[in-house]
């Protein structure tokens, strides 16, 4: 019969060492003993994180954290212990965490994980499932993330209550899947003070995105990989910036489309500016002196245009 050892009693002086030769595995696990443990791991021994990559799944919560280019570590947390894989591996099963084992809710567990490893930001945050249970109170604790992913296995109610959490603390939201029943809960979405949306319509090719929802898109750079917007819905944008007829923030759009592309079909009453050494780079500027540049190139049997809109 093995007897537990009473770490936790030891004097301070005699834990110091205890917990500098520990794995940085072993610092988390032991971080979430106690609150005591806790403020332990944090005072002897400091991690501190080069990345943090968060994948929601349906069953578990995956955290994957790398402490420098080399140094990587996983851990999960499985909202229910019956999903819990049965691992022969002794490293595998230290990593795999429940509230039975932990004595933690998810929200609980993530927020000490990253007090302990120092995280200031998440780099990236995917939704590839719907948990079974509520982790959207886990998500108002997370201040600043990079990249937050919706992926098609993500329910719409799931995915729409995230967005409407997360987006004003995500940098970068990309969409693989359209969430919105209606076009009017997506306009709803798309007015609001985004940084950066990324629509990736190759995931969902029977969705359309109007020159309406263009025209009312509020974020600062909106990336339409096919939109499937034509030559003339893209030139009218164009139009109404020269003319300030749109009152959003939008100064930067990418887009591509498969119709053949030249000055005359897409800066249709512009009046735009070649570069002499360039013949695919154009500046247009307005009444009020504000300049922006369009740039298209062609890739294969698709051409690639962007719009900048020049602070």
């Amino acid at each position: 019969m093995t007897i537990p050892f009473p770490l936790l009693r030891l004097p301070w002086l005699a834990l110091i060492p205890v917990c500098q030769e520990m794995e940085s595995i072993d610092v988390l696990a032991f971080s979430l003993l106690s609150k005591k443990a806790h403020n332990l791991s944090k005072i002897f021994r400091k991690l501190s994180s080069y990345s943090v990559h968060l994948i929601v799944e349906s069953d578990h919560l995956d955290v994957r954290v790398g402490f420098d280019l080399r140094r990587k570590m996983g851990l999960k947390y499985y909202f229910n212990t019956k999903n819990v894989p049965i691992l022969a591996n002794a490293m595998f099963q230290k990593r795999a965490f429940t509230h039975e084992n932990s004595g933690l809710t998810t929200s609980q567990w993530l927020k000490r994980v990253l007090d302990v490893i120092n995280c200031k930001s998440i780099c990236q945050l995917d939704l590839r499932g719907s948990p079974q249970v509520d982790v959207c109170d886990t998500f108002g604790k997370l201040q600043n993330i990079q990249k937050l992913n919706i992926f098609k296995n993500c329910s719409n109610i799931f995915a729409k209550k995230s967005l409407e959490i997360l987006s004003t603390v995500s940098s970068e939201i990309t969409l693989f899947k359209m969430p919105f029943e209606t076009r009017e809960e997506f306009q709803t979405f798309l007015k609001s003070n985004l940084n950066y949306l990324n629509i990736n319509t190759n995931t969902f090719p029977n969705f359309k995105f109007t020159l309406e929802d263009l025209l009312v898109t509020n974020a600062l750079k909106l990336n339409l990989n096919d939109g499937k917007l034509n030559l003339e819905e893209i030139n009218q944008f164009f139009q109404n910036w020269m003319e300030n007829k749109s009152d959003t923030r939008l100064g930067h759009l990418e887009i591509c489309t498969f119709e053949k592309v030249d000055e005359k079909n897409l800066l249709k009453g512009l009046k735009p500016v070649s570069f002499p050494r360039n013949r695919k780079r154009y500046d247009i500027r307005r009444a009020d002196g504000k300049k922006a540049t369009i740039t298209f190139r062609d890739v294969w049997k698709m051409t690639f245009i962007s719009f900048y809109a020049w602070p």
